[in-house]
């Protein structure tokens, strides 16, 4: 069970005893850690001839069995079974020579800045590093993109848009890739209103001036026509009562459509959309039904109302133009920064950054390495050794070396793993460390 403590000494004690031609010696070592924040005792069950990970020093921030990198300050391993042998296998952390792989993107592992500067492409542009590294250059190209979050003037408003949310491309201009959320409103839903464009992805390569569009159906396909009256070719009843009642409209694929059913001489005269609804597709058949028809007051009412919608009974929403761009509607900001030239010493999460003076005096650009961003002369280094049953193995230090030991001295232990080596087996673990060292 972990705990959280506040920064405090922890003790180790170690006792040793044993009788020489009846002579006992009593052996007790003490051993005090400061500054401890986490202690973490389990006790786990482990497959036989299966590695696992017993716990972990690599990580970011202490969670279940995992540790910040470089914090533990002792652990115990105890194997718990009385007949079976425990493997224990030790991996390090790997070399801090680190070099980029040529050619790599590190947008990808963009962190901040980069924004202003003048649109090019800049070449073989040195870095600094926050640790390690040093050599690596970069080529950079600047391009221009819209502003994330920012609402476009609307020039012309579509026709026959549906009420609704859309995440819809952004057509025209000299750019790419740009797309908005569109918000479309009304209070009268027969008349829906285009009410904002706000951009969710900038795209790269506009302009001042461009003038960017939503295409036609981009803000609802299948929208019914409120100027016309359906055309009644299909069952068309007959009623007692003479009114005329607004009902909703359903087909397989369109909704939120109403239509006003009026009656004259005892018979269905004219049904005529009132909300256009989306989603309508020429050639569905508009049902309404008897018990429908009954239920608002059409009477006695003798069969369902069915009509098959026609080419001129739909439309989709026509195209929307925004106002023209502005300074303000763009960025520029980095598109692109390949490796040119790998460096060495780079380690896992480690910042390189790009001085804004280099590239057209943007802010200074930084980008958090990964993984996949270099590779490393040094690799991980393996080792395994027996704790045999009932016994412990003990260490006060995450830093390794030895004459066996095909790393490099002061790498890191960054895995524990375990398995038991002819049967499932119990083992506890303890780990202290100190976040704060």
């Amino acid at each position: 069970m972990a705990s959280i403590l506040t920064p405090s000494a922890f003790q180790i004690k170690i006792k040793e005893e044993h009788v020489v031609k009846g002579i006992k010696t009593t052996n007790e070592t003490f051993f005090t850690l400061g500054n401890i924040t986490n202690v973490d005792r389990r006790i786990v069950t482990i497959p036989a001839q299966t590695p696992i990970d017993l716990f972990n020093v690599n990580g970011v921030r202490p969670s279940a069995g995992t540790f910040p990198s470089s914090s533990m300050k002792y652990a115990r391993i105890t194997n718990l079974d009385t007949t079976s042998s425990l493997a224990v296998s030790f991996t390090s952390s790997k070399s801090p020579d680190g070099i980029g792989v040529i050619g790599t993107d590190l947008t990808s592992s963009y962190t901040s800045g980069g924004i202003g500067g003048v649109i090019g492409l800049y070449a073989a542009i040195p870095t600094t590093a926050s640790v390690s590294g040093s050599g690596m250059t970069l080529d950079v190209v600047v391009s221009s993109s819209l502003v994330m979050s920012q609402s476009l003037g609307i020039n012309s408003a579509p026709t026959d848009c549906a009420t609704g949310t859309y995440n819809v491309n952004l057509a025209g201009g000299s750019g790419v890739g740009a797309t908005a959320q569109a918000i479309v409103t009304g209070a009268d839903p027969s008349i829906p209103t285009l009410a904002s464009v706000m951009v969710l992805n900038p795209g790269r390569g506009y302009v001042v001036g461009d003038v960017l569009t939503i295409n036609d159906g981009g803000l609802g396909t299948g929208q019914l026509i409120t100027a016309q009256a359906f055309t009644n070719n299909g069952l068309i009843p007959n009623v007692s009562n003479d009114i005329i009642r607004e009902i909703a409209v359903y087909t397989t694929t369109g909704q939120g459509g109403t239509v006003n059913v009026r009656s004259v001489g005892g018979v269905v005269s004219t049904v005529t959309p009132v909300n256009i609804g989306t989603g309508y597709l020429q050639g569905q058949v508009i049902t309404i039904s008897q018990a429908q028809l009954i239920n608002v007051g059409f009477g006695n009412v003798n069969s369902d109302y069915t009509c098959t919608l026609q080419p001129g009974d739909v439309a989709n929403s026509s195209a929307a133009s925004m106002l023209a761009l502005t300074g303000s509607n763009i960025n520029t900001s980095i598109f692109q920064a390949k490796i040119a030239a790998g460096g060495s010493g780079y380690e896992t999460g480690e910042t390189v950054t790009v001085n804004g003076a280099e590239i057209g005096n943007s802010t200074d650009a930084i980008f958090t390495l990964t993984l996949n961003d270099f590779t490393e002369n040094g690799a991980r280094s393996y080792w395994t050794m027996d704790v045999l049953p009932t016994s412990s193995l003990m260490f006060s230090s995450p830093q390794v070396t030895g004459s066996t030991f095909n790393g490099f001295f002061e790498q890191d232990i960054e895995f524990v793993s375990v398995y038991a080596e002819t049967e499932r087996m119990d083992v506890e673990y303890v780990v202290v460390n100190s976040d704060n060292a």
